[in-house]
């Protein structure tokens, strides 16, 4: 008997039908060809490329992207697009110990100066919306208010920019009282856009890659985040968590 794969690399608990809604046939060479990491020269997937990795035909493929993905296998597809079981699980615990942290930090100050204060988690904290250079995908990163031009850099990577290659400001950015509230932020947004979650090819970017989603998902404007998290938490199947 062999062991069970790793959770990371099990496939995703998703509902089908919410991700077929999400990322339906106009948008499928989009998220195929940020999962590959190749396109051809008018901005779509590479058909050949796709064609090699699913196992069909470069028509195929094509008629997918028109089409839509037939349902013997969307299963297929969604495991290639789509970030692994495990990125869903690590997140949904990191936003519950991020909520249990940001509240001792309230009640505590004290004593979160010692645990945390070395490493400036007790201080504001910028969130930024990247949107990436060529491609209609976004990614949120977290770096310290008080920063310096190298850590600037490192939040807008992969982001935009103007005609002397200079980084452009991120398309939205506000300021949160400390690390904790800017992180829950960042994973109450990426449960807001779960359906609209893509995986970007291994190198895409140093940060992020798997953490992406289509710009256009529907979501509330950054700054509203800033406002009490949530209290109510939203079900573990709406971000793809297993109950079991």
């Amino acid at each position: 008997m062999t062991d069970p794969a790793p959770l990371w690399q099990t496939a995703e608990h998703a509902d089908l039908t919410v991700l077929e809604q999400a990322w339906g046939a106009h948008r499928l060479s989009l998220i195929l060809g940020a999962a590959l990491g190749s396109y051809n020269r008018l901005g779509n997937v590479n058909a050949g490329t796709a064609s090699h990795v699913l196992g069909v035909s470069e028509g195929t493929i094509r008629r997918w992207v028109r089409e839509g993905v037939p349902t013997s296998k969307q299963r297929t597809v969604v495991e290639l697009v789509r970030p692994p079981q495990g990125a869903f699980e690590d997140e949904y615990s990191e936003l519950l110990t991020a909520r249990r942290n940001l509240d001792y930090l309230e009640e505590n100050p004290a004593g979160a100066a010692d645990l945390w204060g070395a490493k400036r988690w007790t201080e504001p904290h910028d969130l930024a919306i990247v949107n990436l250079a060529g491609e209609p995908f976004s990614v949120a990163r977290i770096a310290r208010h008080d920063r310096d031009a190298t850590s600037t850099r490192r939040m807008l990577q992969g982001g935009q920019k103007d005609a002397h290659r200079r980084y452009l400001p991120p398309a939205e950015i506000a300021t949160f009282p400390n690390y904790f509230a800017a992180s829950i932020a960042r994973l109450e947004i990426l449960e807001d856009v779960y359906p609209y979650r893509v995986r970007l090819a291994d190198g895409r970017l140093d940060r992020g890659g798997a953490k992406a989603w289509l710009t256009e998902a529907p979501r509330k404007p950054l700054k509203s985040y800033r406002k009490r998290a949530r209290t109510r938490a939203r079900t573990t199947a709406a971000v793809g968590i297993r109950n079991s």
